[in-house]
């Protein structure tokens, strides 16, 4: 189905990228109403307590029709739809393996053993603990589940190459998920560096290996977040089905002079949900691009049409 979806859009989205008309495009019917829940998960929490209703209310109401639902993994997350198993245990000295680990069975208990396959938003850390919940999954790691049925996944300022705002060298300076999340040159835990490292050794792992097969990965990273650096966020250097980057800048590099009505900074990527914005994307189909638009979606908006599959109806 998105294979399908990038080469209606192609033609149209090259057209965009060079400034040009875009040529008639036979668009896709509209997708049928979509009964498959959203789970959204929420990022790293100073104080292990996080409020889901203050951090998704606004996801939410995107997601309005669909059937949408918060995830805690905290023991002293609040305002959530579901918790993982074992969250009276977990806080920031949890290691992201281990809430990966109970995210991954409540998947497979709550909705994969139900024939039930969901789609996934995450902010930040949660990103992480996606990404590693379907990687140990599928690699069979020790107390991993058999399967999970996820279709879509979109992270939104998640620290796929490490965090950029305050490193932490010495575990003891730091909580132990912000250390994992430190990359290894920075003085970090090597956890950011496993994550692109195939069985073999090769620093080469990345969404098109087959851990990641048959999930549709969409990241999304800002230049004005000062948290998850620009690059790190939508995995500079390894493939992605599409990768989105808010840059008010882009007009520095001569392309649309562009004038975004507000910074994305590291919260606000999980709350905006409309504007017209100055956007780089990229998609895997042929012409991929990048291509640059001052008409960008807002962040929640990229979540929502990244996991609808809405036909060719990307930024003009």
């Amino acid at each position: 189905m998105r294979d399908q979806r990038w080469r209606r859009a192609s033609a149209a989205v090259l057209a965009a990228g060079l400034g040009m008309s875009a040529p008639a495009v036979a668009s896709a019917e509209p997708a049928a109403a979509d009964s498959k829940p959203v789970l959204l998960v929420h990022g790293y929490n100073e104080g292990a307590d996080a409020n889901c209703e203050d951090l998704w209310g606004n996801a939410r109401a995107e997601f309005d029709g669909r059937s949408v639902r918060t995830i805690g993994y905290y023991e002293g997350d609040e305002g959530c739809d579901e918790y993982v198993g074992g969250r009276a245990n977990n806080d920031n000295e949890t290691p992201i393996q281990d809430l990966a680990k109970e995210f991954a069975n409540h998947i497979y208990s709550g909705y994969t053993s139900k024939g039930q396959s969901v789609d996934v938003v995450a902010h930040s850390m949660g990103g992480l603990v996606t990404r590693v919940a379907v990687l140990g999954t599928r690699e069979g790691w020790d107390g991993f589940p058999p399967k999970v049925e996820v279709d879509d996944v979109v992270t939104l300022g998640t620290p796929h190459g490490g965090i950029t705002k305050d490193p932490c060298s010495d575990p003891a300076d730091c909580s132990h998920q912000w250390w994992q999340m430190t990359r290894a040159q920075d003085g970090g835990s090597g956890f950011i560096s496993k994550l692109h490292e195939s069985a073999d050794g090769a620093k080469d792992r990345g969404f098109d290996d087959p851990w990641a097969e048959g999930i549709d990965w969409s990241l999304v990273g800002s230049e004005e977040d000062t948290t998850v650096d620009y690059d790190r966020a939508i995995d500079k250097g390894y493939w992605a089905h599409q990768k989105y980057g808010f840059d008010e800048d882009l007009n520095n590099n001569g392309d649309p002079d562009c004038t975004s009505p507000d910074n994305i900074d590291h919260q606000a990527i999980r709350l905006v949900r409309d504007g017209d914005f100055c956007l780089r994307y990229w998609h895997h189909g042929n012409d991929g691009g990048p291509f640059t638009t001052d008409k960008g979606w807002a962040p929640l908006e990229i979540a929502r049409n990244a996991i609808n599959h809405k036909g060719d109806n990307l930024p003009r």
